[in-house]
């Protein structure tokens, strides 16, 4: 237990207390529970000490209350669109709002609902929904999770299922001084296939601290998609457990734009033969936000594939982490497996830092990694101003195309678009704006 685990422990335990007391819910659900704020309390609050928690810095995470959210009503208006196809699903304050989801009419072989609600009718309707997941058992944000969590999106595709239309899943938190807790369980059976995107937003100082749980079955094929954009001042702490069987496909594409603090720990499991995934990240920071992505991949049998392609673009004094782990077990020859951080500074303030690793335990496989840091090449901004463009739309151009790698793997062409509006909002430079590099 970390030296602050005791005066957290006087902190949310009351909480705690008072949450189980309000609660009706069955005893396997409440028995989770228990264990989840007993794993927080063992664990403690994360410390700089602690090697993980190195570059992510808390302490202003401690000033915030942290109660319980009210119930609030929110202005469909404010709400981002995708698709008028799509499945819909939105919680506010970590609540279903069902009056703004839209969930009808669903095709054959596929559950989309609040996993409040299911779990309420049957609580053995879902597959280990409640489990602390293996590769965040030692996460103390994840535990929290497990103990406060009041609501979520569940997602259960039945085998040779197949959505023609995107789900989105939005979580808007109002603020307050608050801690909302959502879950996403996942689940794509034998053959099925969907796409899914994943928004958090708000209003206000709160955090959000989500527990993403993905389980695709043999020849399943999952496009997900995990915008962050919070509040200025708000905190963002996820964690996502990938668990992919024989000769399944995903695509995670995780952006992170918003939030004072970001940090997402993903853990993907390669459990079988001829798995592959692909792991896109990219993060915009400006002024003093800090974006952290830990990441674990796990080739688990041969002939599986994971590429990562984490890049970050940083103005101000924003900082980024990537910390990557490729981990090849002894049996799983022929992995092909490829890590790449890529971070662009557009001002000498701001900082990156990337620590990309392999552990290779098989002796037949293709694998490698690579990071680089470094400015806008003032050759290329040179060629352009040469030509009339000016000072600020060069550096802009020359940043849109930096991060066009990651916004070219999105498939799904209305979030693309979106994407590429949002990036040039937010990456418009000033024309006094200092040269980094000069």
């Amino acid at each position: 237990m970390t030296a602050a685990a005791p005066v957290l422990s006087d902190r949310y335990r009351p909480a705690f207390d008072a949450f189980l007391a309000n609660r009706r819910e069955p005893e396997t659900i409440t028995r989770a529970r228990r264990e989840a704020f007993e794993r927080f309390e063992a664990l403690g609050w994360p410390s700089r000490q602690q090697e993980a928690w190195r570059f992510t810095d808390l302490s202003a995470l401690q000033t915030l209350d942290l109660q319980r959210p009210a119930d609030a009503l929110v202005e469909a208006s404010i709400l981002p669109t995708l698709d008028a196809a799509a499945y819909r699903l939105v919680f506010i304050n970590g609540r279903f709002a069902p009056g703004l989801s839209k969930l009808t009419p669903l095709p054959e072989r596929t559950v989309i609902a609040s996993l409040g609600q299911v779990l309420a009718a049957d609580p053995q309707a879902v597959r280990n929904p409640l489990d602390p997941l293996p590769g965040l058992a030692q996460h103390p944000i994840a535990a929290l999770n497990g103990a406060f969590w009041e609501d979520g999106a569940f997602i259960y595709l039945l085998p040779g299922a197949v959505l023609d239309h995107p789900i989105h899943i939005i979580f808007h938190a109002t603020g307050g001084d608050t801690a909302v807790y959502p879950r996403l369980v996942l689940t794509l059976d034998d053959g099925a296939q969907a796409t899914v995107v994943v928004e958090y937003r708000g209003q206000g100082r709160y955090l959000q601290a989500p527990v993403v749980e993905l389980s695709i079955d043999d020849g399943a094929v999952l496009d997900y998609h995990q915008l962050q954009e919070e509040a200025p001042q708000a905190f963002h702490l996820g964690g996502i457990k990938l668990r992919q069987g024989r000769n399944s496909q995903t695509q995670l594409h995780l952006l992170s734009f918003g939030g004072q603090l970001a940090r997402t720990d993903l853990e993907a499991l390669l459990d079988d033969e001829h798995a592959s995934c692909l792991l896109n990240g990219l993060t915009v920071g400006r002024g003093n936000q800090a974006s952290n992505f830990y990441v674990r991949v796990d080739h688990a049998h041969p002939h599986g594939s994971s590429q990562q392609l984490f890049k970050s673009v940083l103005d101000g004094k924003a900082r980024s982490v990537f910390d990557g782990m490729i981990h090849v077990r002894p049996h799983a020859q022929k992995t092909d497996a490829r890590q790449n951080s890529r971070n662009l500074l557009l001002s000498k303030q701001a900082v990156a830092h990337s620590n990309p690793r392999l552990e290779i335990l098989a002796d037949d496989v293709k694998c490698g990694h690579g990071s680089s840091t470094g400015f806008l090449d003032p050759n290329a901004e040179f060629y352009l101003r040469a030509r009339g463009i000016p000072v600020a739309q060069a550096r802009a151009l020359l940043v849109y195309a930096f991060a066009n790698d990651n916004l070219n793997q999105i498939r799904l062409t209305p979030l693309r678009e979106r994407l590429a509006r949002l990036l040039a909002d937010r990456l418009a430079l000033d024309s006094t704006e200092e040269d980094p590099t000069s």
